[in-house]
């Protein structure tokens, strides 16, 4: 593959403004990470305050007005034992809603990381940047099976191993993540966080570390950092695999558009193979899931190889000096 996605034009006389190099790779990650802790925070408030007007016995209907329900919040707050207990139960409570929580920060981080994302391109064109040429649509459909194939093959590898019984916290998540409604999963999980984790650790951490250096640099740092962010190991794992995988997709396809694809259709098949409990199904039988998993890692081979002759370089480059 084509070592270098940016060539860099820079016309005489140009000069560059000192910047923060680690706030320009972390500042995505700090501010999707800042949004989804004010959300939280945020969510923990309502259900706590939910929390203590339930167990106090009051009729929501009977309160007046938002000044009445915050005095009886208030007062039970003043009660140090009784309020820690209170937050206890409005945490697990806030568990259940684990996937709208996430849905609701996703939704309100896009528009933010679109604009970075859109000041990202226009400062690369005054640079002299020329990105990788865009593969064409029908392209995609690579992409799509590719990515079905190794979401299926890895979560069998992952079942077949055993590794999710010694991780910590892997379940639990995965249960709280689950919990919702189908079309919730489907929105949340499917849709929005995958737009927002591509935005954040492609779209924005991966092209600026890839601008200033080679493919495999950038695309290790960046997919260390996205598995890392998932806390318990079996998810640094897969995510480390996925997240590699999207920052080649974006290097061959030369746009966001593809790893945002890819990422959906990993997210959207996982939630769905949950639906129908069709893990349980394939590891019932030893071979069926052994059959499965090698048929995967032949879909997705060959949609790599597929991948692979995508010709990525851009098609005129300015050779001014």
């Amino acid at each position: 593959m084509e070592q270098q996605q940016y060539h860099y034009t820079e016309s005489p006389g140009t000069v560059k403004k000192p910047e923060n190099r680690f706030l320009r790779i972390w500042g995505p990650v700090l501010i999707k990470w800042g949004i989804g802790m004010g959300v939280s925070v945020l969510a923990m408030m309502v259900f706590e305050s939910f929390t203590i007007l339930k167990k106090s016995g009051v009729d929501m209907k009977a309160v007046q007005n938002m000044a009445q329900a915050w005095d009886i919040v208030s007062r039970s707050m003043m009660d140090a034992s009784r309020s820690a207990e209170l937050a206890k139960e409005a945490a697990e409570e806030l568990m259940r809603y684990a996937t709208p929580i996430e849905g609701i920060t996703a939704f309100v981080t896009i528009p933010v990381l679109l604009v970075m994302f859109r000041r990202d391109t226009i400062r690369a064109k005054i640079s002299g940047f020329i990105p990788n040429k865009k593969a064409s649509l029908w392209k995609y459909t690579a992409i799509l099976v590719m990515t079905a194939a190794m979401t299926l093959g890895l979560n069998n590898l992952i079942e077949i191993s055993g590794v999710a019984k010694v991780s910590a916290g892997y379940e639990d998540t995965m249960n709280a993540l689950y919990a919702a409604s189908l079309p919730m999963q489907v929105l949340c999980l499917g849709i929005l966080i995958p737009v927002c984790e591509e935005l954040v650790f492609r779209g924005l951490m991966f092209r600026r570390l890839r601008q200033g250096g080679s493919f495999l640099a950038a695309a290790l740092y960046s997919s260390f950092v996205f598995g890392f962010l998932h806390v318990n190991m079996v998810q640094m794992l897969y995510g480390f695999i996925l997240g590699f995988t999207f920052c080649y997709l974006y290097e061959k396809y030369g746009s966001v558009k593809a790893p945002i694809f890819a990422h959906i259709a990993s997210n959207v098949l996982s939630v769905f193979l949950t639906e129908l409990d069709a893990m349980d199904w394939m590891a019932a039988d030893p071979v069926r899931i052994g059959v499965i998993t090698v048929v995967c890692a032949s879909a997705a081979s060959t949609m790599y190889i597929l991948i692979q002759r995508i010709e990525e370089r851009p098609s005129k480059i300015d050779i001014r000096v």
